[in-house]
């Protein structure tokens, strides 16, 4: 059996599959390559996708579609789960800004593990150096909240 998604991982499922109205906001925000989980990711990728070719019918739909039964459990047990979610839009906003700034951490870390090696050249650091800047300063910025 495969690892459980991480916590902010099973809200992004939570909030795309039972808020259709938080969709289009993702779309324009969200990166599924942020998401570590492959299976969360290619529920994700296929949501937003489903959203960007106007192919969502309905979660019913979704979850007869999906590929393999490990897929159709997360999927139903995010969605069956009777806890409410008292504000999605706000919500979403937060578990997608956390998950760009891990993504953002791991490529951090990449560059500077790359840029300790002994065989990287000068050129090499200072372009992982100007990348590493760049991270930082991408993790600053804010994401739009939803709605």
């Amino acid at each position: 059996r495969t690892q459980p998604p991480s916590t902010h991982e099973y809200w992004l499922l939570k909030l795309l599959l039972r808020h259709d109205d938080l969709v289009d906001w993702a779309a324009a925000h969200l990166d599924p390559g942020w998401v570590q989980h492959p299976l969360v990711r290619q529920v994700v990728a296929q949501r937003l996708a489903a959203h960007a070719n106007q192919s969502w019918i309905s979660l019913a739909a979704f979850l007869e579609e999906s590929n393999t039964p490990e897929m159709q459990r997360l999927i139903t047990e995010a969605t069956t789960e009777p806890r409410p979610l008292p504000n999605p839009s706000q919500q979403l906003a937060d578990v997608v800004l956390r998950l760009r700034n891990q993504s953002i951490d791991r490529q951090l870390a990449d560059s500077m593990q790359r840029a300790n090696q002994p065989e990287a050249s000068e050129a090499e650091r200072l372009e992982l150096l100007h990348q590493q800047q760049e991270l930082r300063h991408l993790k600053r910025q804010p994401i739009e909240s939803g709605q």
